[in-house]
């Protein structure tokens, strides 16, 4: 996972509650569309989950006790493989029209230029829009969760 930010979860609510929740709301099949949030899978410790929409990021969690025997989540945002090298092959494509039709033109340049930063921003406010949507979801589900950035 690329370009991740980690986060802990505190939930008032048990491990198993919080799993079968997420499991609940994963997209398994179109005859099964109805109410779902998610793709991905649940495992017995945790879970691998993006939102169901183009090219968002994956939200990876595995719970982990801490020192009191509670359970907390340790929740990884960010993008798979595949994911960044279909940026860079994109940014290598714009990047070689760019040259190639370089003519002596600026205002051409100065158009591609444009094109490629509001590309760029438009990901990054999506990205950031899907994150807000994951903690959402968790607020939703337990009002009494705390989520916590970890540096």
């Amino acid at each position: 996972m690329f370009l991740k930010s980690k986060y802990r979860v505190e939930f008032s609510k048990s491990k198993e509650d919080i799993l079968e929740n997420i499991k609940n709301s994963i997209f398994g099949g179109f005859p099964d569309f109805f109410g779902k949030s998610f793709t991905g899978k649940v495992f017995e410790n945790g879970f691998k989950v993006r939102l169901m929409k183009k090219d968002s990021q994956t939200f990876k969690g595995n719970f982990i006790k801490d020192k009191e025997g509670q359970y907390s989540l340790e929740l990884f945002i960010g993008l798979e493989f595949y994911q960044v090298l279909t940026l860079a092959v994109f940014f290598c494509f714009s990047l070689t029209i760019l040259i190639r039709s370089f003519s002596g033109n600026y205002y051409i340049l100065l158009i591609y230029l444009i094109v490629i930063g509001l590309i760029a921003y438009t990901n990054y406010r999506d990205s950031k829009k899907g994150k807000q949507l994951f903690f959402d979801y968790l607020e939703n589900f337990d009002r009494n969760c705390e989520i916590i950035p970890i540096k």
